[in-house]
């Protein structure tokens, strides 16, 4: 069985060390995203039910004095652009609507990392890990896998069905008013890529969030005890010492820059769309675009210009910044054995 497990090669072994923490938490990173998808779409069918009850008595618009129904109102000739455009902009948006398991994403990640090589020295179990043929680097790199791919990957597929069960809700909330949607929303093309979109963005979280999953692996695995103020009170500590050295040395804008793009950074990157707030000319941009283009903000392209954040060199530092402090994770594993 030794031979065995030595002779496995490392893809192998990554696959079960990946397999490893998903059992170790999957309480975190996948039953609570779970569960809140199944809360947000129960709430959303309650919601559903207090709108039928209350509306249906009343199905009808009154317009100088005259009854028109709403289905007569969005299915006439003259509304027919409106119906159709508000169907274009619900399937290209409708997603979004999934938004507090996104921002759940950002404390999972967050959390996780932060217990990730703590908790192994804390019970001990890294003397049986370290006893199997597996390395430090594997080790670490496979809790980063977890972080910056694996935990994401569940919360988007479960926004995705979240998001598109809320969007069947509203559908059917139409239908008992005489509002037939279902079909033209089959039809639109937003309806499929407006997930694929959010999917597309993973790469960019990835870059992202890299500096700060660093930071909370490096501390995971230096600290002996108190590893949320260790990671967490450091960085405050460093954003009060900047603001005032700023304000004594009357450099404010380059202090603010640090930070914001290097001590922030450390602890928000996890959030999804972190990038906007690091980088707030993102947002004048966003909007510019949406101009140019005569779509309005709740309709703008949020993909191709979170993408173009890529070519921004804070995010590449930032980047170059994690890594450097996964491989300082990787060293202190071993440094720090215990027993």
């Amino acid at each position: 069985m030794s031979t065995s497990n030595t002779s496995m090669s490392p893809l192998r072994k990554m696959q079960w060390l990946i397999r490893r923490e998903l059992w170790e938490h999957k309480g975190m990173l996948l039953w609570a995203p779970v569960l809140i998808g199944i809360l947000m779409t129960a709430l959303g069918a309650l919601l559903a039910a207090a709108t039928v009850a209350k509306t249906k008595a009343r199905t009808v618009l009154t317009i100088n004095g005259e009854d028109v129904s709403w289905s007569s109102l969005l299915n006439a000739k003259a509304f027919a652009h409106r119906k159709a455009d508000l169907i274009e902009i619900v399937t290209n948006n409708y997603a979004y609507t999934a938004a507090p398991l996104f921002l759940a994403l950002g404390f999972l990640v967050f959390f996780y990392c932060l217990s990730a090589l703590y908790d192994d020295r804390r019970d001990r179990s890294v003397l049986f890990w370290k006893s199997l043929p597996v390395s430090d680097v594997q080790t670490v790199l496979s809790k980063v896998v977890i972080a910056l791919l694996v935990t994401p990957l569940i919360v988007l597929v479960t926004a995705s069905l979240t998001s598109l069960a809320m969007l069947l809700i509203l559908a059917g909330i139409l239908a008992v008013h005489d509002i037939w949607v279902l079909a033209d929303l089959l039809k639109s093309p937003g309806l499929y890529l407006s997930p694929l979109q959010l999917f597309g963005l993973l790469p960019v979280y990835c870059l992202w969030a890299l500096p700060t999953v660093g930071w909370l692996l490096m501390v995971s695995s230096w600290a002996r005890s108190k590893v949320f103020i260790w990671a967490v009170g450091v960085p405050l500590l460093l954003l009060v010492l900047a603001a005032w050295l700023g304000k004594l040395s009357q450099m404010e804008g380059e202090f603010h820059w640090i930070q914001l793009n290097v001590i922030a950074r450390s602890l928000l990157g996890t959030l999804p769309g972190s990038w906007y707030l690091f980088e707030p000319a993102l947002l004048p941009e966003m909007r510019a675009q949406a101009l140019a283009q005569g779509t309005s903000m709740a309709n703008m392209s949020v993909f191709s210009n979170s993408w173009s954040s890529l070519a921004l060199p804070a995010t590449w530092l930032g980047s170059a910044a994690g890594a450097a402090m996964i491989y300082a994770a990787i060293r202190l594993r071993g440094w720090r054995e215990e027993g």
